[in-house]
């Protein structure tokens, strides 16, 4: 019976510690969106609804320490961020390019959208 808690502890931490770690290819879509986010949340009021402000704060904070959580430095989340945000900075709001982040993002990480929501309605 011991044998048998044992096997079933050892794979549940098998299993919940391989779903936790996101590829470097994830990790690289991530920060794409990120740097959207923060690019996005640039805009004033007159370019982009304060609503879409807010949730572009709110992905941006969220992704930043989701980013750091599973294994990027803050410098090189930091550094990755200000590289895209100096290709789109400028831009007007891409709200295709954002949906697709949205979706992304929340495929991949759980609770994702109620974290986001939460951290973006938290900035004003």
């Amino acid at each position: 019976m011991r044998k048998f808690f044992t096997l079933i502890a050892f794979t549940i931490f098998t299993f919940s510690q391989s779903n936790a770690e996101i590829s470097t290819s994830q990790k690289e879509k991530l920060v794409e969106c990120l740097g959207l986010y923060a690019a996005h949340s640039f805009l004033t009021q007159d370019k982009l609804s304060l609503a879409d402000i807010e949730h572009s704060l709110g992905g941006k904070k969220f992704l930043s320490m989701y980013l750091t959580e599973n294994g990027m430095s803050e410098e090189e989340v930091n550094k990755k961020m200000i590289e895209i945000i100096d290709n789109i900075y400028g831009k007007p709001f891409n709200e295709k390019a954002s949906k697709n982040c949205d979706n992304y993002v929340y495929n991949l990480i759980p609770g994702s959208k109620e974290k986001m929501d939460e951290l973006g309605s938290n900035q004003y």
